[in-house]
């Protein structure tokens, strides 16, 4: 697809982008400079917890204006991206982290000049216990909540037995079967929404939105949420590799949101997968060259360009090329680029120094493009920034930019290499990845426990603190006919062995392996769909413990109960605390109101106020 625009209407419809525009929108500020990092990817609840993004804050502050992480709302026990929410308001505990530790994570960034990009899910929703059963939680003294006249009469819960029947208007966009689907045409339904961005806003601190499957809800209700609320920057997925389509959408938004540049994502990938450079360009009104997608006319300032995402990295749509040249293409082109973290990840000095070298020159994202080279093995082009111009070659070419010689090299790697005569500042941190290589994001006991005997669906959750789950004052009695108790550990809770099976379990090396007080053994991973007999477990002593899982060195660890640091909660008996406060995590308590709570660490005896 290289020019399959309708080219009369959009002489007429985009004249605009170029001239600037400067009305109030809540899309992306023109000529901004700022690089953003999806800072997720499927599955990656160890890897992306808030603690550990916050832990990386000094370092990802330094190349990243914006980080977009997972939806933050309550979206159901076990391990979940997010993507079915059930809680807006009154429930940001999510498979990541805390509420407090999102918090603290949004704060620390915000104090480093890093804005945090929330994904906004609200296509559609999830009950608590059944398909409609949508909660009611209260924010800013009013109380919100979407019933069955919220759904739209189209949802396939309409043919669903035993479940209520949706009697909404039809749905203004693609259905999405996981969930019910809302109906933007509600009024209720829109106030909900438009109040759900001004808390992530105001309550919790985000910058700006990343909203999710707009392809599901016509592009006016963006505009109307984004006009109430008032984002810094707003992106929507509209998943369509048609640069009409997408354009459509940000068009239907009144420009009041940009747009991942899809089509820009499918011309690198079958650039790299053809070997043809040539897919790289296509040619804008006029006749010239410029790089591929939404960027190439029109709309580079609500483009917001990416090699791949968390869905298109686990799918067909998945980037097999050169992945630093790929970003050195796209981090030399106008638009707002998103490098996606497996890629930081793998090649974190050499994106680091192409983020370096755009924001010396002050590339932005109305940058004008001269591409000066455009054939089968190379692309070359002059983009200017705001403070000089560099010079990117993409490709297996060996030919250089009059002008510029070697000293002028600035960045360079396999197939790509970067000229410029500004001095380009910014450092290079080389640092490993702290994670422990198996960090489960939750992590359960289970076993011969008083109260919850081997039971799948209501285990011990433990609580992590550092690379550490702990799990204090259990009690270990031996069953009939035994003469030890037993205990494992698995990831995910469900209502039989047959769900616990689906997810990763933790266990002893051996069979019934014998692990005695004060003397850590061996842990190690059973995978997925080990069946339980196949996951070897701990025999112990009957008796009362506090049992450690550490994923540093792999090991667990049984106690006398108490010697660990145990946090008792002891009410003050004549106040009450919306929130036990347990060395740093903050437990929600519904049935109570805020006060002070008497906390015990140890033998440390302190009275904490909590708001």
């Amino acid at each position: 697809m290289k020019l399959n625009h309708r080219a009369a209407i959009l002489w007429v419809t985009l004249a605009s982008a170029f001239s600037g525009m400067h009305a109030q929108n809540y899309a992306w500020p023109e000529e901004y400079e700022g690089v953003m990092l999806q800072g997720f990817y499927w599955d990656s609840y160890n890897d992306t917890r808030w603690t550990r993004l916050t832990n990386q804050a000094d370092e990802l502050s330094k190349f990243f204006s914006l980080i977009w992480i997972p939806n933050s709302g309550y979206s159901g026990s076990g391990n979940n991206m997010g993507y079915t929410p059930q809680y807006w308001f009154s429930n940001h505990n999510s498979s990541f982290g805390s509420e407090e530790e999102l918090r603290a994570m949004i704060s620390k960034y915000k104090e480093l000049g890093t804005g945090i990009i929330a994904d906004v899910v609200i296509n559609h929703r999830n009950g608590v216990s059944n398909w409609t059963d949508f909660p009611t939680e209260t924010w800013h003294g009013q109380t919100w909540h979407i019933g069955t006249d919220g759904i739209c009469s189209t949802d396939e819960v309409r043919n669903a037995a035993g479940q209520a029947k949706p009697t909404g208007a039809p749905d203004t966009g693609e259905d999405f079967d996981g969930a019910r689907d809302l109906d933007h045409t509600n009024a209720n339904v829109q106030n909900n929404c438009k109040n759900y961005c001004l808390f992530l806003l105001n309550e919790l601190g985000y910058t700006g939105f990343r909203y999710d499957m707009t392809k599901g809800y016509s592009g006016e209700y963006t505009k109307i949420y984004n006009e109430y609320s008032k984002p810094a920057f707003s992106v929507g997925e509209y998943w369509d590799g048609s640069y009409d389509a997408v354009a459509a959408w940000i068009e239907a938004t009144g420009k009041q949101s940009a747009a991942f540049d899809f089509p820009f994502k499918y011309a690198v990938n079958k650039a790299f997968s053809s070997g043809d450079l040539t897919e790289l360009t296509w040619k804008a009104p006029g006749g010239n060259l410029q790089p591929a997608g939404l960027i190439h006319f029109g709309y580079p300032q609500y483009a917001v360009t990416f090699i791949d995402n968390h869905d298109t990295y686990r799918d067909s749509n998945a980037f097999t090329g050169n992945v630093a040249a790929a970003n050195a293409f796209m981090l030399c082109s106008p638009g707002t680029p998103c490098v996606f973290l497996p890629h930081y990840k793998t090649y974190r000095k050499e994106i680091q120094q192409l983020v370096n070298v755009r924001n010396s020159v002050g590339l932005h994202n109305l940058s004008a493009v001269d591409v000066l080279t455009s054939n089968k093995n190379c692309y070359m082009a002059r983009v200017q920034g705001k403070y000089g111009e560099l010079v990117v070659r993409i490709g297996t070419s060996e030919e250089s930019p009059s002008g510029y010689g070697d000293s002028d090299i600035v960045a360079s790697g396999d197939s790509y290499c970067i000229w410029s005569k500004t001095e380009i500042k910014g450092e290079i941190i080389d640092t490993e990845d702290p994670l422990p290589a198996d960090m489960p994001s939750k992590l359960y006991l289970i076993g011969n426990i008083e109260g919850s005997h081997w039971s799948t669906s209501s285990p011990i959750e433990m609580v992590l603190e550092g690379n550490t789950y702990y799990a204090r004052n259990i009690t270990l009695s031996a069953a009939a006919g035994e003469t030890n108790a037993f205990f494992s550990f698995i990831t995910a809770k469900g209502s039989d062995w047959n769900a616990v099976n689906g997810s990763d379990r933790y266990g002893a090396a051996t069979t019934n392996a014998p692990i005695s007080i004060g003397n850590p053994s061996d842990m190690v991973k059973y995978p997925v769909n080990i069946n339980a007999s196949a996951a070897a477990s701990w025999a112990v002593a009957p008796g009362k413990y506090d049992i450690s899982a550490s994923f540093d060195n792999m090991k667990v660890g049984v106690y006398s109960a108490g010697s660990t640091g145990i946090t008792d909660i002891i009410p003050d008996e004549s106040i009450e605390a919306e929130y036990y406060n347990i060395q740093g995590i903050r437990v929600h308590n519904p049935s109570v109101r805020p006060g002070i709570y008497i906390v015990r660490k140890g033998r440390t005896v302190s009275k904490e106020i909590i708001k």
